[in-house]
């Protein structure tokens, strides 16, 4: 099966990049980039813990203009990484900025 060829946009916290992107009405987010926001380790164990829902393999879009095959969470994934197998307390602020801002971004267009 051919994976999707998504063109994510970017989003910037604490100068560590986040890409995200719409598939449907759902948002997702690059574990690569959720590793570094959260330095931690998101490896497939990780991933398998989640719902066959919360998680997939897509092709994205490098800022070089290549496409790069790479794991991705939706947004509930996300959610659960963040309070569940990835907790600290910090996380809260890094939802909040998912929800308030990159969400509300990627639904407006």
């Amino acid at each position: 099966m051919t994976l999707p060829e998504i063109t994510p946009r970017t989003f910037l916290r604490h100068q560590r990049q986040l890409r995200a992107f719409l598939m449907g009405h759902e948002a997702w987010f690059s574990t690569r980039d959720l590793r570094r926001l959260l330095n931690t380790d998101i490896n497939r164990r990780t991933l398998f813990r989640l719902c066959d829902d919360q998680h997939r393999r897509v092709r994205l879009r490098t800022a070089n203009g290549w496409f790069e095959e790479e794991a991705v969470v939706s947004e509930s994934g996300l959610h659960d990484l963040l309070s569940v197998y990835c907790f600290h307390p910090e996380n809260r602020m890094l939802r909040r900025w998912v929800s308030q801002e990159v969400v509300a971004v990627l639904r407006v267009g």
